[in-house]
């Protein structure tokens, strides 16, 4: 699909919606305890819908209206031989292989998109001394059978790789006989997904110890169902506290916790130090622009933040450096080359390497064409940028948005922008 957006100024009051991440993570431990659950509010992203199909796959039951979801845990150990679909989700894939192994079930995990080629080396090194073994049923990652029973023990593991790893041990490791611990080689990165998924897991009476080393996890903990309050995505009130910081009136967001754990509550004090104004309004929060200037911004617990970092960028004076990037290459697109190539597309000083991406603000964006890559964050990144160019700007495969934000344009024009979608 065809998103074809007219310069306009978003401004007025606006709700961010329930975080991905959260969401994740709440209906996964709704679906290890023994019992109902309550969770909401939660939104049917494409994402999201992986998760809740693969839980359903295990013989979790899950109903959903009005965004609130009834979730009846897993009862018994599911039969297996049975096939989950992941879609692009993934957290969904790395969430759920360690699931199955602590099941001890036979699983083919699926996927579309760029998933088949998202790395799950981590897993291929740590599982098969702990009775798993996880077989390629082609060239690619995906299919990949999972048998075998996951045993308890030492988990080594670098501290610089997806936490989706480290969030997937965390949930499957207190289901197991025996007690287990994570040793991280390395400094961890994205350290505030983990504290996410502590943080969840606590809610449903399953303890994770942190270590000098990493974290302990003690075996035959039992989940116990609760009633999960779903917190507010700062990752997709991003784009639109970005749209705030780029216009005179600002945008006021409703729905952030203050006290989040979501490392992406760091955009915060990023629009800060471009030079925005930034102040609390009753229990939101509103954000306006100021005199912009580029900053120097560590990427390595905010990697879901640099494509719309910068395009903050572009339009502040002076370079803006984002930095410790590299896993970024990882993601639905390389978003190093993705979000460089989105905004030299509209006039952009832009350039990336392995590792970083620079932007040379104070140019007059202009219309062009853009591709999303198959990449929300992109997509939303190019609508944001669409705003303050001095033209047209078409975003080809607008549709990406639907596997995190599926209601991202309407926000967009209810706000008053002008996105008109479109076949192709």
């Amino acid at each position: 699909m065809i998103a074809a957006i007219q310069p306009s100024k978003l401004t007025g009051r606006y709700t961010a919606p329930p975080s991905k991440s959260d969401s994740h993570r709440a209906l996964i431990g709704a679906a290890l305890a023994d019992g109902f659950s309550h969770v909401a509010p939660v939104v049917a992203s494409a994402d999201v819908e992986a998760t809740r199909s693969a839980l359903e796959m295990l013989e979790a039951k899950i109903q959903i209206q009005d965004n609130l979801a009834l979730v009846q845990g897993i009862s018994r150990t599911p039969a297996g031989h049975i096939r989950i679909h992941c879609n692009e989700s993934g957290s969904s894939l790395r969430f759920l292989i360690p699931i199955a192994a602590a099941f001890g079930i036979e699983v083919v995990f699926t996927g579309s998109g760029k998933l088949p080629q998202r790395p799950l080396g981590v897993y291929h090194e740590l599982f098969p001394e702990k009775g798993v073994r996880l077989k390629r049923l082609e060239s690619d990652e995906l299919p990949l059978k999972v048998t075998g029973q996951l045993h308890a023990g030492r988990f080594l593991l670098p501290g610089n790789v997806s936490s989706q790893f480290i969030t997937g041990l965390m949930f499957a490791l207190p289901l197991l006989d025996g007690d287990s611990e994570l040793v991280l080689t390395s400094p961890l990165e994205s350290r505030p997904y983990v504290d996410m998924t502590i943080s969840a897991l606590a809610r449903f009476g399953v303890a994770v110890e942190e270590t000098e080393q990493g974290y302990r996890v003690a075996g035959n903990q039992r989940y116990t169902p609760c009633t999960y309050r779903v917190e507010g995505d700062y990752s997709n009130a991003a784009f639109f506290a970005a749209a705030g910081l780029l216009s005179e009136q600002g945008v006021v967001i409703d729905g952030l916790a203050g006290d989040s754990r979501q490392g992406d509550r760091e955009i915060i004090d990023l629009l800060l130090r471009f030079g925005g104004r930034v102040s609390a309004e009753g229990g939101a929060i509103r954000i306006s622009r100021g005199k912009l200037r580029g900053i120097q911004i560590d990427a390595s617990q905010i990697p879901d933040l640099v494509p719309i970092l910068s395009v903050v960028g572009a339009f502040a004076e002076g370079e803006t450096r984002i930095y410790n990037a590299h896993r970024l290459k990882l993601k639905e697109s390389d978003r190093l080359v993705s979000t460089t190539q989105a905004l030299r597309a509209l006039g952009a000083d832009a350039f990336c390497d392995d590792d970083s991406i620079t932007v040379r603000g104070g140019k007059v964006l202009h219309s062009g064409v853009v591709s999303a890559c198959n990449d929300h964050r992109i997509a939303m990144s190019a609508a944001i940028a669409a705003l303050f160019c001095d033209g047209e700007v078409l975003i080809d495969g607008a549709e990406a948005v639907n596997k995190s934000y599926p209601q991202f344009y309407d926000d967009y024009n209810r706000l008053g922008g002008s996105a008109n979608v479109r076949m192709g």
